[in-house]
């Protein structure tokens, strides 16, 4: 009887460490794909930052209910985030709020950095000229610095998906 307590026992904690070894190995499986899916992410050019959260320079953080992007394809970069800030000129379209552009650039050139990439971007729109810096964790997650000529510096917090391709967005839709 105590001979087959012990080997219970035995058993029982053998399983247990077992357990936690694969889970581990679980986890780190599922790190590898999503630090791989970033790389072919931005190999391609076409990715999409979702802001969750914007941290203007007034202070505290704000949470975006709504979907905010930034989406980069190939050269361009088209842009739909809130402002919350000073503004020290206003165009004349007091109507568009917000920093929203749809521009060509230059060239985007990502540059490996310590647990992600990191790219820096200048955008100059009709009447505005903004710098973007945006740094992207090897495990999805990105922040997004943005100045502009006409602005107080704001930042954002969020997460990088793949960009859908117009012929996924028109089979999704009903």
């Amino acid at each position: 009887m105590n001979k087959m307590f012990i080997f219970i026992l035995l058993l029982t904690v053998t399983m247990g460490a077992m357990a936690q070894e694969s889970r581990k190995e679980r986890r780190l499986d599922r790190d590898r794909e999503k630090a791989a899916e970033i790389v072919k992410l931005i190999e391609t050019g076409n990715l999409r930052f979702l802001a969750q959260f914007a941290l203007p320079m007034s202070g505290g953080s704000i949470h975006l209910t709504s979907e905010y992007t930034l989406d980069i394809e190939g050269d361009k970069v088209t842009s739909w985030l809130p402002f919350y800030g000073r503004a020290y000129s206003v165009s004349y379209n007091t109507r568009e709020g917000g920093i929203k552009f749809s521009e060509t650039v230059d060239k985007i050139e990502w540059e490996r950095v310590k647990h992600g990439y990191r790219t820096h971007v200048e955008v100059k729109t009709g009447d505005d000229f903004y710098s973007l810096n945006l740094y992207v964790t090897d495990s999805g997650y990105g922040k997004l610095d943005v100045s502009s000529k006409n602005r107080q510096p704001i930042s954002f917090n969020g997460i990088v998906v793949k960009l859908e391709d117009k012929e996924e967005k028109q089979a999704k839709t009903p």
